[in-house]
């Protein structure tokens, strides 16, 4: 019910106008918070953003520290293969050598076995052994001697018997000349030919150690 102003008491013009003036006291109020709530908003967009960016670089930043690290990690990972590698192939080609090595040294004691039979069994075996003694001597000078194991002794002076007479050969037993070997001596050269010389220069030639009187 609206009384006339000019019908109020002071006192109730007074509470309608304190009333009135709080309404118009809320009302204005109103858009205070609403742009506090924007001003909110943008603040909360703005730390978004920012939180955004620095993840994202935190990111990148990250990423860029992970893979300089597995590159590094790569290289020392190539670097240990290669030194694997490396260590292998040495280990390969040493191995490889001596391989090799026992291969030859099996092989001439082998072969050393074998022309020991030969000689025991063939008596001609002497024969060339005496004639490239002789043929390496650069002249014959008297006195000229050949000594052979006494089971070889015979049978030269059966086979060579004109080129000793031509010559002026003395054959001569030795006991410390084994058979199959030979040592040819004139007054100014000697050649030894006996199988442990021979089988020393072979051996040499190969690189090898292999004692011919060791069985």
């Amino acid at each position: 019910m609206n009384i006339p102003k000019e019908q109020q008491t002071a006192y109730e013009r007074w509470e309608m106008s304190s009333f009135s003036d709080g309404n118009s006291s809320i009302s204005t109020s109103k858009p205070k918070k609403k742009e506090d709530t924007v001003a909110s908003e943008k603040i909360t967009q703005i730390f978004e953003v920012a939180r955004k960016e620095a993840y994202t670089k935190g990111m990148q930043e990250g990423f860029a520290v992970g893979m300089e690290k597995a590159r590094e990690y790569a290289q020392e990972e190539k670097n240990n293969f290669l030194k694997l590698m490396n260590s292998f192939s040495d280990a390969l080609e040493k191995s490889d050598e001596q391989i090799a090595d026992d291969a030859l040294s099996l092989a001439l004691e082998i072969a050393k076995a074998m022309l020991k039979v030969k000689l025991n069994i063939d008596p001609t075996v002497v024969l060339p052994v005496v004639m490239d003694a002789i043929h390496y001597l650069p002249y014959v000078q008297k006195p000229a001697r050949i000594l052979v194991h006494h089971d070889d002794a015979q049978m030269l002076r059966e086979y060579l018997a004109e080129e000793i007479a031509s010559q002026h050969w003395q054959i001569q037993e030795d006991i410390n000349v084994e058979r199959g070997g030979c040592i040819v001596e004139t007054g100014a050269n000697q050649i030894d030919a006996s199988n442990e010389v021979r089988w020393k220069r072979i051996s040499d030639a190969l690189s090898q150690k292999s004692d011919w009187l060791l069985a």
